[in-house]
């Protein structure tokens, strides 16, 4: 979330609600998942349904190293989650292919709009992962500074040290 008013400055997040607020990170040990939960984040157009700036709830899923699932509160069906699934496919220890699916009620756009609307997003996102240094994700967490909003980070790259993934990965090498 912490990149939102940065990377989607406008959509998801504008730079005066900066603040990533306490969430919870949780491990699911009967299906060796990570989830996020209690994920709050101030959004001018959460979703391409919205009519203005609202807090948006998210639900963070991680049921694989190369997967994950976005709850999102939805707009137009209080109650109701939209969500966006992706599904990364290594091809390289540095680069990958995401595949991707959105489920999002609403009525009120065209498939069209709402494709465009998810694209946008995606593209800046892509853009930001593409030009990503280092290329590999440390597990080391003495290598970057984590800060609360690193919670779900710091979870992930634990729960692949415990599952003994280094694909993609690189360690910190005489930090001492």
């Amino acid at each position: 979330m912490a990149h939102f008013p940065f990377v989607h400055t406008g959509i998801l997040g504008v730079e005066d609600h900066a603040e990533v607020q306490r969430y919870d990170v949780s491990m699911n040990v009967d299906q060796d998942e990570i989830w996020a939960t209690n994920c709050k984040f101030f959004q001018p157009m959460a979703a391409a349904a919205s009519k203005g700036g609202t807090i948006t709830e998210y639900k963070y899923r991680l049921p694989h190293p190369h997967s994950v699932i976005l709850y999102k509160t939805c707009p137009s069906r209080p109650g109701e989650w939209d969500l966006i699934g992706l599904f990364i496919q290594p091809t390289e220890k540095d680069a990958c292919i995401v595949h991707s699916f959105v489920l999002v009620f609403d009525k009120n756009n065209s498939d069209t709009d709402l494709l465009h609307f998810q694209q946008n997003i995606f593209l800046q996102d892509r853009i930001i992962l593409e030009n990503q240094i280092p290329r590999q994700l440390p597990l080391d967490t003495r290598i970057e500074i984590p800060t609360r909003a690193d919670a779900s980070s710091i979870a992930f790259r634990r729960w692949l040290k415990a599952n003994g993934v280094t694909w993609s990965t690189t360690q910190a090498e005489n930090l001492e």
